[in-house]
């Protein structure tokens, strides 16, 4: 199991409480009170408990595959290597692994939308036939049930024994833990640090704020910036382009199209947030595009036109020297707080 340590380096204050009291977490510079549920307040047993089964290869179905599998920690807690990660009985999922990154302030969750909670998002994998591929939850529940030490750490952390709710709250809470902020963008924009960030990258700002617009879907405000809009959009990527079957039948990905039913809703995927995204290429729901140069010129080139592309997306008509400016801009938005949590995992493992 990994140790607390990692609850020390993000909980507000020095002294723990009490087992079952409920955790503050003290947002960085850049992001808001991170909201927690009244139905499942954070505790250190809670957060303990759901950091052990992140790591651990037993809840799928074959003992091989954990959730930090596809979501690496020291690769943002994404997947650099591969455009959509590889799960079960080596079984290629259909989508790229998004950060898990500041994933306690989204909603709702995956590319389609189709969680609206975290608690509702931990069995989406553990479900999942090309993921971990257990068959219904009381699969999980017994094999957790049959490990002494996940019968304990349950009774410390909710008095009671594993249960589909418990299991779904406790990882939640592990992952509402994941903060990253105090970049350098959030320094000199929030922090009125003039020095955060080089002259490049203000220019790439002027550019996102401003002639590339992109502000319009990674959105922020002047006191806080998730640089997402959390809403759907057509860019035109996995689309055929404007031929009459306008979505790719490989792939069989009709995007939030599949949660609504909605016409309207072919080819769109939620927008992603942009925070560390540096740190989590490739990109795009398919993970097609492989570097901040390739996404930039994408959208520089107004994306695919499809009969349900948003009419938001537009050729961008950037130089050279702006997407250079652009990518700065982006670079800025790494948070030094991955590093440490990387840092802190690798000397634990």
């Amino acid at each position: 199991m990994i140790a607390l340590w990692l609850i020390g380096l993000l909980l507000s204050t020095t002294a723990l409480p009490a087992n079952g009291e409920p955790v503050a977490i003290e947002p960085h510079l850049g992001l808001p009170q991170l909201a927690i549920p009244d139905n499942n307040p954070l505790t250190t047993e809670k957060i303990a408990l759901g950091q052990a089964l992140f790591f651990d290869r037993r809840l799928s179905a074959d003992n091989t595959m954990s959730c930090a599998m596809c979501h690496i920690p020291d690769q943002g807690f994404s997947n650099n290597f591969i455009t959509t990660p590889v799960g079960y009985q080596r079984r290629k999922g259909r989508r790229n692994a998004p950060t898990l990154l500041n994933v306690g302030y989204f909603t709702p969750l995956f590319h389609d939308g189709r969680a609206k909670t975290l608690e509702e998002q931990v069995w989406g994998p553990l479900l999942n036939h090309r993921e971990m591929a257990n068959t219904r939850p009381a699969a999980v529940i017994a094999k957790i049930n049959q490990i002494s030490q996940y019968r304990q750490a349950f009774d410390d952390a909710f008095k009671t024994p594993p249960s589909k709710t418990t299991l779904a709250q406790a990882i939640a809470s592990f992952e509402r833990t994941l903060i990253a902020g105090d970049s350098p963008f959030d320094r000199w924009y929030y922090g009125h640090q003039e020095n955060a960030i080089n002259k490049t990258a203000k220019k790439g700002f002027s550019l996102f704020s401003g002639k590339a617009n992109c502000i319009r879907c990674h959105t922020f405000n002047k006191q806080t910036a998730l640089l997402t809009d959390q809403r759907f959009h057509n860019t035109g990527i996995g689309t055929h382009g404007n031929k009459p079957n306008t979505l790719s039948l490989k792939q069989r990905d009709l995007g939030r199209f599949e949660i609504t039913g909605n016409p309207s809703d072919r080819g769109r995927y939620k927008t992603p947030t942009l925070r560390n995204i540096a740190l989590t290429k490739p990109y795009m729901h398919n993970g097609r595009l492989h570097s901040l140069e390739q996404v930039i010129h994408f959208y520089n080139n107004g994306g695919i036109t499809n009969p349900e592309l948003s009419p938001l997306i537009q050729p961008l008509h950037l130089s050279k020297d702006e997407i250079n400016q652009l990518t700065a801009f982006l670079k800025a938005l790494s948070s030094p707080h991955v590093a440490a949590l990387i840092e802190n995992i690798q000397s634990k493992n």
